[in-house]
């Protein structure tokens, strides 16, 4: 072996290996990517609030509008009309508020079933809420008017109620 030939005695540097790639600061495909993600995250929560408020504002309408129909009851006293104008009320609430392919076919017996979904003692199949699809075929109908308003008003109360959540 010849003289200082020993790799250690050699005047070598060790050997440096390049640093760590950082996380920080990202990369234009990342920015882009976070960016969508937002957009994204917005979008969702814009179109959420504004389809439950559609719902609510709806309830909400629609409780003026038995207000209404109360006081022009009050006026006239005309069961008949009373009948009428609350049955229209409860199938538009529910044409707003349910999926319309979902109520707006249902008559009689199957459209009081669905009302009592929002009951809780089956008041529209076999109690005053009968009414609705009776009282229009009869020339005078004797019902307790006051019951069947605060039916209509506990109905709405529990689909507001069912659908803020």
């Amino acid at each position: 072996m010849m003289q200082g030939s020993d790799p250690a005695s050699l005047p070598l540097r060790d050997i440096h290996l390049p640093d760590a790639i950082s996380w920080w600061p990202l990369a234009p495909g990342w920015w882009i990517s976070l960016l969508l993600v937002i957009i994204l995250i917005t979008s969702i929560v814009y179109f959420v609030r504004r389809y439950r408020s559609h719902k609510l504002s709806a309830l909400y309408l629609a409780n003026k509008e038995l207000e209404q129909i109360k006081n022009n009851f009050d006026t006239n006293q005309n069961k008949i009309v009373l009948v009428k104008a609350l049955s229209e009320l409860i199938r538009r609430v529910s044409i707003s508020v349910f999926q319309r392919q979902e109520t707006a076919g249902l008559t009689g017996e199957e459209w009081l079933a669905f009302l009592d979904r929002y009951t809780e003692n089956n008041a529209f199949n076999n109690g005053i809420g009968r009414v609705l699809i009776e009282a229009p075929y009869q020339a005078n109908p004797d019902f307790n008017s006051n019951e069947l308003l605060e039916l209509i008003s506990s109905w709405l109360e529990t689909v507001k109620k069912q659908h803020k959540r």
